[in-house]
């Protein structure tokens, strides 16, 4: 009988811890600020590419500065590539970039404007050293003829384990200086065992979500990591809730200690594809599990910088009037 007690004593004890255990890392302790309270006004917002490929009005410019003003936008990534296969682009793709950005410190000067380039990883290999060396030297012209604050390296799909990606990074660094900003667009993070699983499931090369070393050896290079948040084939409001949420949690945790700013990304665009639904991943729902995963005990809320919205040209009057309930307050 006694053994019987004892044996139900550690059992009750074990299920209690087990489900404490749960809470606490499914869930976990929350506070209850809101948006403003963790709005640092260092928020970023993807452009298209006419800003610079098009000729643009002195008025229009202007207005789209006074617009990243209202919605505390500090970071604009203006798209500006993509690289063509052996690493460059042609000046013609951007020939007014100079002018546009001109006219937008005029009337902002506060804005960080970051060249935009990217390509699908398979088109672009950066495996060889020489179609590096001409990403390199094309991102320091963008730098220093055309007056970019700095690069925004959107490379797609970056596996967990590609090296060739990191080697970019370290020369693009040693090309552009220590003071050049240096920003990286990825994938979610994910624990490796669950990258491991997919491998064994999967096709691994296809497994494109970034574990905890990855963001570590990136945030030794780069200045600024933005999380790109959506096309998570979630299917309903509260579990990509919850995958924002976790996302901030983890990815504050494993970047704490690093010189390197944090933007977790959100979509507002309408695509009918299988990997997105918009009536999930929106701009409410992206904000909802921001601020979820800020308020969460768990995070180190120090290293989180903004949002990051994806993308200017998608988000109508709506959903910038979300924007300003729900993160500025307003």
């Amino acid at each position: 009988m006694k053994f019987v007690k004892r044996f139900l004593k550690y059992a009750i004890l074990t299920a209690l811890l087990v489900v404490f255990l749960a809470w606490y890392f499914l869930i976990g302790p929350h506070g209850n600020l809101e948006g403003k309270d963790f709005n640092l006004k260092s928020n970023g917002l993807w452009v298209k590419h006419a800003w610079v490929g098009n000729e643009q009005e002195t008025a229009v410019v202007e207005d789209l500065a006074l617009k990243l003003a209202k919605y505390d936008i500090e970071y604009v990534f203006v798209h500006t590539g993509p690289f063509d296969s052996d690493g460059t682009i042609p000046e013609e793709r951007y020939k007014f970039a100079s002018e546009f950005l001109r006219i937008l410190k005029a009337k902002n000067p506060d804005v960080i404007v970051l060249a935009w380039v990217g390509q699908v990883r398979s088109e672009l290999d950066i495996d060889d050293a020489d179609i590096r060396e001409n990403i390199t030297t094309t991102c320091e012209k963008l730098i220093s003829e055309t007056g970019f604050d700095g690069i925004h390296y959107d490379i797609e799909p970056i596996a967990h384990d590609d090296t060739a990606f990191l080697t970019l990074l370290q020369e693009t660094r040693a090309e552009l200086g220590e003071d050049t900003f240096i920003s990286v667009a990825t994938d979610e993070w994910q624990p490796s065992f669950l990258s491991d699983l997919a491998g064994e499931i999967l096709d691994k090369d296809i497994t494109s979500y970034w574990e905890t070393d990855y963001f570590k050896a990136t945030a030794e290079i780069a200045d600024q990591i933005v999380i790109m948040t959506y096309d998570t084939s979630l299917g309903e409001i509260e579990h990509y809730e919850w995958l924002v949420e976790q996302q901030v949690i983890y990815l504050t945790q494993i970047l704490n200690g690093y010189d390197t700013e944090l933007l977790i990304g959100i979509p507002t665009y309408d695509d009918d594809k299988e990997s997105f639904d918009p009536l999930v991943e929106n701009m409410e729902s992206g904000l909802k599990g921001i601020i979820q995963g800020l308020n969460n005990r768990r995070a180190e809320v120090s290293v989180f910088t903004g949002v990051a919205i994806y993308a200017e040209w998608e988000t109508d009057d709506a959903e910038w009037g979300i924007y300003e309930k729900l993160w500025q307050g307003l």
